[in-house]
């Protein structure tokens, strides 16, 4: 089992885990909001309150924007904690695919999978183009 946070600016990550609720109901995932007035030291500690509770297990921190704020924090903390892994690019397609492979992945292979998921996930529609053809 790997536990989850979703961290990001605003309340994205609140927003973020009402959506995959919506879909899975109750999940084992804690949303950390970024307020205007914070800084990278109030994310840490409230991200250290979450995993230090949980004493030796995985974690993987879902965060918005790589180098953010958020990014910053988790990454901080991921540098004293192997247990945790960071992925950025926080998206409703990735935080649905965590939930769904957090109880049968290590944190390692959820991040592979998540990587590869985020790479099928952005795709633009074009409207097709016609060909006439003469009869």
């Amino acid at each position: 089992m790997v536990n989850a946070i979703f961290c990001a600016h605003g309340q994205l990550a609140g927003a973020m885990l009402d959506s995959v609720r919506m879909v899975y109901g109750d999940v084992r995932v804690s949303a950390v909001a970024f307020a205007p007035e914070e800084n990278v030291e109030d994310i840490a500690a409230k991200l250290e309150k979450l995993v230090s509770a949980h004493g030796n297990e995985e974690w993987l921190i879902a965060v918005d924007l790589q180098c953010g704020s958020p990014w910053n924090a988790a990454a901080g903390l991921a540098m004293k904690n192997p247990l945790l892994r960071v992925i950025s690019g926080l998206s409703l397609p990735l935080a649905l695919e965590l939930v769904d492979n957090q109880e049968t992945m290590s944190a390692e292979a959820l991040c592979d999978h998540l990587t590869t998921i985020a790479s099928q996930c952005c795709v633009v529609w074009r409207q097709p183009e016609t060909i006439e053809e003469d009869f």
